[in-house]
């Protein structure tokens, strides 16, 4: 049986969970604040950067994707320590440049290193769910093709819903799809946003307080689930504790025993949620 690594970008937001699987690794994206650079989580994790946006609200932060030369250090480290495959896992394409990053990086690689790079489609720890799942079909003993038809079909088959405490740095990075319809108003709204089966973030509802939009959220997701049986439950925020408090809460009353994984929104995804942003989804799992 092949040994094969798991490469998950830092966007995934596995740095905040205990995770101690050999087989993973993470490949940094960067925080860009003026001229200062930071490597996502290990030089600025989330507690420090959200702190730094709420000092200071005129802060536009932006993220960068990993350099090439990174990435293929990382490949020729893990061929010495004797893998021979290795999945890639990036955030969705829609949002971020590294899946082509990955996907040139894999053309370029001269070893024997059997290079698989998946688009998830997601975001957060949605994204970084499905590397988690790679993880444990490996140590299952799957082989790469089986892990990655697997993660094929689970991929979409989910619902993913955020909401934001402002747009200014999803309109100002330029990753809200369809945010014309928001500008004139974004100081105003607490809007619902979602990530769609093409791994885009859109625009799903326009509410005008925080309580609200949170509530709504939970009716939707608890809408969707009431006709399924099998799920996993993913809760992410970027330090409004209590949004999340409140979210889990309403959902738990209703599925008190479901399996729930929450993390922290990682500073490149705050970059573009700002402070404030609550985030739900759940993957179907038959």
């Amino acid at each position: 049986m092949n040994k094969i690594a798991v490469i998950s970008t830092s966007t995934s937001c596995l740095d905040y969970l205990d995770l101690k699987n050999e087989n993973l690794r993470i490949l940094r994206m960067k925080i860009v604040m003026g001229d200062e650079e930071y490597n996502d989580f290990i030089e600025m994790n989330a507690d420090t950067f959200y702190k730094r946006l709420k000092d200071d609200k005129s802060l536009v932060p932006s993220s960068s994707m990993p350099s090439i030369g990174e990435y293929l250090e990382m490949l020729k480290s893990l061929e010495k320590e004797g893998y021979e495959e290795v999945i890639v896992l990036t955030i969705s394409s829609k949002l971020s440049g590294t899946f082509e990053v990955c996907q040139m990086g894999k053309n370029q690689y001269e070893g024997k290193l059997k290079i698989h790079v998946l688009d998830t489609l997601n975001a957060a720890i949605a994204e970084g769910y499905l590397s988690m799942e790679a993880l444990r079909l490996i140590d299952e003993g799957k082989t790469a093709l089986e892990v990655i038809s697997f993660l094929e079909k689970i991929r979409t088959n989910r619902k993913q819903f955020f909401m934001v405490d402002n747009l200014r740095l999803f309109v100002a990075n330029g990753r809200l799809s369809g945010a014309s319809g928001f500008i004139g108003s974004m100081f105003k709204i607490k809007p619902i946003l979602q990530v769609n089966d093409e791994g885009k973030i859109v625009s799903f509802e326009k509410i005008r307080t925080t309580r609200k939009s949170l509530a709504r959220m939970v009716e939707l997701i608890l809408e969707d689930l009431k006709d399924i049986k099998d799920f996993v439950l993913l809760y992410d925020t970027s330090d409004n504790i209590e949004g999340i408090e409140f979210v889990k809460s309403e959902i738990n009353k209703v599925y008190p025993d479901v399996k729930v994984i929450e993390a922290p929104l990682t500073p490149v995804v705050g970059c573009h949620t700002g402070p404030g942003a609550v985030g739900i989804a759940y993957f179907v799992l038959s």
